[in-house]
């Protein structure tokens, strides 16, 4: 019985929320549209059907989700992280030093580690 409450309390704060964003949608747009670009006033249904028209022309957005499940190779905000990882690990200190070389060249910028090690934070003490 409890679940059920639940599942029905959901259900209802859903709806709410549609009809809220529905009544403010059609407040701010009767408030700006008109004034600014002489544009027609709209009622809650129209301005429903607004809101349905933007959430299928920009997509309902990944709920829930995480990261980009498009992938085949994993998922999760931090497996870019866990893969570049992997790939230094497996480099010499050599085949690191050109690689970053080559990175640094290739974004505009200087790889100098010289430079990097005077800056470091514990030689300003």
């Amino acid at each position: 019985m409890n679940k059920v409450l639940k599942i029905f309390g959901f259900i209802l704060l859903g709806v709410a929320f549609i009809f809220l964003m529905g009544y403010a949608t059609m407040l701010l747009w009767n408030w700006l549209i008109p004034e600014i670009f002489s544009g027609p006033v709209i009622t809650f249904v129209q301005a429903l059907g607004l809101l349905l028209l933007v959430k299928l022309l920009t997509g309902f957005g990944n709920w829930g989700g995480k990261g980009h499940k498009h992938h085949s190779y994993g998922h999760g905000k931090m497996h870019w992280k866990k893969k570049w990882e992997a790939k230094m690990a497996g480099m010499n200190d050599d085949e690191k030093e050109k690689f970053k070389e080559m990175y640094y060249r290739r974004c505009g910028r200087v790889w100098d580690d010289k430079k990097e090690e005077q800056s470091s934070p514990e030689q300003a003490d």
